[in-house]
């Protein structure tokens, strides 16, 4: 399905569509440096588990802010060695357990900054910009301990001092979104210039994207502004309803807060938590046995609970169009008395 051409990511017409099993397996290299998607929505968490499944390891991750505990998983399954990151959380766990005991036990490198920080080192990946001066972070202790990311020169031109971040640019970028072409034109609303488009755009290699559905290219074609990502920066189309759970996808379900509770318990507890990888990742060969194992056990209606209720839909009536240049063959140049016109 995937015929490649010299830069690896095909034109226009190549069929990028595969199973998350080969999507991984393909693209994903132990010891990469991956971008991890998510604005704490639509967290790429069927690609975490699958990145567990095939016990990818050594990686390094990127990340500015991320929810329901997958990065934590995926560092609690050994993969990560060393993470460069603003925040990571399961809410309803009270914490990343994973990240800390991993830290604690010397197990992982990790390097903190602030939200805006690692956003502005993920914009200067994307610029392909070596660094990018930021406000903030002077006066805390991320400086001192965070050489690798940050440092404080004097400002070149005022002589206060500023800080700069390093530009971060990702191997491979994982993200999940509502919709793709078969192409890998990805389409996704409601996080407009968080730092999917920045992190994805920025890697080096390209994109492993699973969306909740795969449209044709008219469509997409047909609102522009939504392609957050275009053919040229994707290697993989995965199609992958839920792909998201238990973090929200707009317009296809809200977050799983029952669920996030529950693995947030397996998180909290060491002991515990291979029970959950035997029974949620390892013991389901993919997503879609994954769906079918929570439906046995908490029901159908535990997913349609999730299913948006509440919204709007855009109102304005948004046109594409332009004149067609050919009008202005039959038209003279313009002229007056100061400016004459040529033929």
């Amino acid at each position: 399905m995937h015929e490649e051409t010299k830069n690896g990511h095909g034109g226009s017409s190549v069929d990028k569509r595969m199973s998350l099993k080969d999507a991984v397996s393909r693209f994903i290299i132990d010891g990469d440096a991956l971008y991890y998607g998510g604005f704490q929505t639509m967290v790429p968490m069927a690609i975490t588990h699958e990145m567990i499944r095939q016990r990818k390891k050594d990686l390094s991750v990127f990340c500015t802010t991320t929810d329901v505990g997958g990065l934590d998983l995926l560092v609690s399954a050994g993969c990560v060695r060393e993470m460069h990151l603003a925040w990571s959380m399961n809410w309803f766990a009270r914490g990343s357990h994973g990240i800390r005991r991993a830290f604690q036990q010397e197990a992982l490198k990790r390097y903190d900054l602030s939200n805006f920080a690692a956003t502005s080192a993920l914009m200067a990946g994307f610029f392909g910009i070596p660094f990018m001066a930021v406000r903030g972070n002077i006066g805390t202790d991320l400086v001192k301990y965070n050489q690798q990311d940050l440092r404080v020169i004097d400002d070149p031109f005022t002589g206060e001092k500023i800080t700069l971040v390093r530009s971060w640019r990702a191997d491979v970028g994982i993200i999940h979104a509502q919709r793709a072409d078969p192409a890998g034109n990805i389409v996704s609303w409601g996080t407009r210039s968080s730092p999917d488009e920045f992190g994805a755009m920025g890697s080096k290699r390209g994109v492993i994207v699973t969306v909740e559905e795969i449209v044709a290219p008219e469509v997409v074609r047909s609102d522009p502004d939504r392609t957050l990502i275009p053919f040229y920066k994707t290697l993989a189309v995965v199609h992958c309803p839920w792909g998201a759970h238990p973090s929200a996808c707009m317009g296809y379900y809200g977050q799983d807060i029952r669920f996030c509770e529950y693995q947030g318990e397996y998180q909290r507890n060491e002991r515990l938590l291979h029970h959950f990888f035997e029974k949620w990742v390892d013991g389901c060969p993919d997503h879609e046995a994954y769906l079918q194992k929570y439906v046995q056990q908490f029901g159908t209606e535990s997913l349609e609970r999730l299913k948006p209720k509440r919204g709007f839909r855009p109102v304005l009536d948004v046109h594409y169009t332009y004149h067609d240049p050919a009008v202005w063959l039959d038209i003279p140049p313009f002229a007056d008395e100061y400016i004459g016109g040529q033929e």
